[in-house]
């Protein structure tokens, strides 16, 4: 049996190192921060996981999807990661950054955006990394610029990452993550979340916790911010995940939980969303001003001003009084 690596999916089951690839990339666990109050928010008192410091060069929550699809990509000898998403994405930032760690090559294919101070520094990151950066002036672009950059490159040398690294594959990072939360759970170092309040982009980080949170008997329900449009339908992109997740690891002979549960405890809500992706709100505005007043931390427009408005709704309208609440931070706050 290969050496398990230092991760609670491998803890809890060991074998599944000698058919599952893994380069630990992240600096895990993270911690969870408890008794975070709020000036503007009395009543309000909440527990924070802070997948904001994952890395010690770059956090959030893309690393731990990193982990497991770029030990895939290395275990089938590919050489050239392409990955997408918008200008500003942090997915994609991150990914050519932990390639450039690897001494793999990066293609980056990215859609539009709103151009703000945050965007031109991811661009300018990737200028940095040497990042091979594709604009598709639209959408249905991608897949045309995907096909030529694997031509040039070779099939056989490439491998392909979604948006957002919401595959099967990285998935996994985040039933790793519910996992890491039960163990900290355990040890005494915060309470059992009653509900649970994330971003939801392209649907692998819910997708990964709803798993395994139910693998580890949590009864936590996953508050989901859609940052993402309709028409990407999270709820079904999860509800595929979560399926293929459980089948690959039923393949893998383990015995898990049908999925049925991990589906019911996931709301997906469209409710702080505005105008679309990338697209700020004023909700999210004043959610990013009392986020950082009251923990220093910064935040993104984007995603987690929009998830934690999400949380402020709920406080004002008397939801959350009685329960043990907790905010998974996703977004980077380490100095680049």
């Amino acid at each position: 049996m290969n050496k398990s690596p230092d991760r609670p999916l491998f803890r809890r089951w060991p074998q599944l190192a000698d058919t599952l690839p893994f380069i630990e990339l992240g600096t895990l666990p993270t911690p969870v921060d408890t008794g975070q109050t709020f000036a503007e928010l009395p009543s309000l008192s909440i527990a924070i996981k802070r997948d904001d410091i994952s890395a010690t060069d770059y956090g959030g929550n893309k690393i731990r999807k990193l982990e497991f699809l770029l030990s895939d990509a290395r275990a089938q000898q590919r050489d050239h990661i392409i990955t997408y998403g918008g200008l500003g994405s942090n997915h994609a930032r991150a990914t050519a950054l932990n390639c450039k760690k690897l001494g793999l090559h990066c293609t980056v294919i990215l859609t539009p955006e709103p151009m703000t101070p945050a965007v031109q520094e991811t661009l300018d990151h990737h200028t940095a990394l040497g990042t091979r950066v594709e604009v598709a002036e639209r959408y249905t672009d991608v897949g045309e610029i995907c096909e030529r950059v694997q031509q040039e490159y070779g099939r056989d040398h490439c491998y392909e990452i979604p948006f957002g690294g919401s595959s099967r594959v990285g998935t996994l990072g985040f039933v790793n993550a519910a996992l890491e939360l039960a163990d900290q759970i355990n040890a005494g170092e915060c309470a059992e979340p009653d509900v649970i309040y994330v971003a939801c982009g392209t649907a692998g980080t819910v997708a990964g916790l709803a798993v395994g949170l139910e693998i580890a008997g949590l009864g936590a329900r996953i508050e989901a911010l859609q940052v993402t449009p309709d028409s990407m339908q999270p709820f079904r992109l999860a509800s595929n995940l979560i399926a293929e997740v459980t089948d690959d690891l039923v393949a893998a002979g383990l015995d898990m939980p049908a999925t049925g549960g991990a589906i019911a405890r996931l709301n997906i809500r469209n409710d702080q969303l505005g105008d679309g992706y990338a697209e700020p709100t004023e909700a999210g505005r004043e959610a990013a001003a009392i986020w950082t007043n009251g923990t220093g931390l910064p935040t993104s427009l984007t995603y987690t001003a929009k998830a934690f408005a999400g949380l402020i709704a709920d406080a004002r309208a008397g939801q959350l009084t009685d329960a043990q609440t907790l905010f998974w931070n996703t977004y980077n706050s380490q100095a680049m």
